[in-house]
């Protein structure tokens, strides 16, 4: 049988597994569930997001992997988002970091900056997967209470 690491064993059980069981379970039993949980969308998505991705895939471009920083074009249109919706300025050439989507880099951030034994700031309440991730890189965690003042 293959033994998992101490630090493996020391993450508390995941939060939204066990909801998924329950809500599974209630769902069995044929009751009508309002799903406010992890996020995930209850649409389709919108047409013509679907069509130009389907467009994008004829394109023999996309079949590679991309740079490890991410196209340029993507990190400028980005940037454009950015200054539009948020009027924050950034250098796409070196401020934007393309990611395979946010708990990716919400995990990584802390392995760039902080050393085993830091402290780190955790929102509380916050996401929960930040407490786990944290904990495996071995640093000390504060839990700042979030008022809703």
């Amino acid at each position: 049988m293959i033994k998992y690491a101490d630090r493996i064993n020391s993450l508390p059980p995941y939060l939204f597994a066990a909801i998924d069981k329950a809500k599974s379970d209630i769902i069995k039993k044929g009751v009508d569930v309002i799903n406010l949980g992890i996020g995930d969308p209850d649409m389709r998505t919108p047409v013509h997001i679907v069509d130009a991705m389907k467009k994008s895939l004829d394109n023999p471009d996309r079949h590679r992997y991309p740079s490890y920083e991410g196209m340029l074009s993507f990190r400028t249109a980005a940037a454009d988002w950015y200054r539009r919706t948020m009027n924050v300025n950034l250098n796409p050439e070196d401020e934007v970091l393309t990611l395979i989507g946010s708990k990716e880099g919400i995990a990584h951030i802390p392995l760039a900056f902080l050393n085993p034994g830091d402290v780190s700031l955790v929102p509380d309440p916050g996401i929960l997967y930040i407490i786990s991730v944290q904990s495996l890189q071995a640093l000390n965690l504060l839990k700042c209470r979030c008022l809703r003042e």
